[in-house]
């Protein structure tokens, strides 16, 4: 743990600043949505399927979660959401508000990482 905060953490900090600043910058550039910003959202949805999974695992070799169990995988289910939605957002609408739209995914996914850690070992 670094500064009281797993892997898992600073793996979905590093992951979700870059996916915002990819879709970011090609917003910025007037594109719609293309490979590089729908990409670096399914990077962020592979991320979190591994973060169920290992959680899934975490669960049964060890006591779980410290606060409510329903209540942190239900914030995974819904981080998981998330860019699932807007992926299929900039699929629908090719426009480039899309493009910022696909931005917005990574911090708030790293808000819920942050909040499932808590969840996990401090509540």
């Amino acid at each position: 743990m670094i500064a009281g905060y797993d892997l898992w953490f600073w793996i979905a900090l590093v992951l979700g600043l870059l996916s915002a600043l990819v879709c970011l910058v090609q917003f910025l550039r007037g594109k719609v949505p293309d490979d590089f910003s729908q990409g670096s959202v399914l990077v962020l949805e592979a991320f979190l399927v591994v973060y169920l999974i290992g959680s899934i695992v975490m669960q049964i070799v060890t006591d779980g979660p410290s606060g409510d169990a329903w209540e942190y995988y239900g914030y995974l289910l819904t981080a998981m959401l998330i860019p699932a939605g807007t992926f299929v957002w900039s699929l629908t609408e090719r426009t480039r508000w899309s493009t910022l739209m696909l931005a917005v995914a990574g911090p708030i996914i790293l808000v819920m990482v942050q909040r499932m850690n808590v969840l996990w070992y401090y509540y």
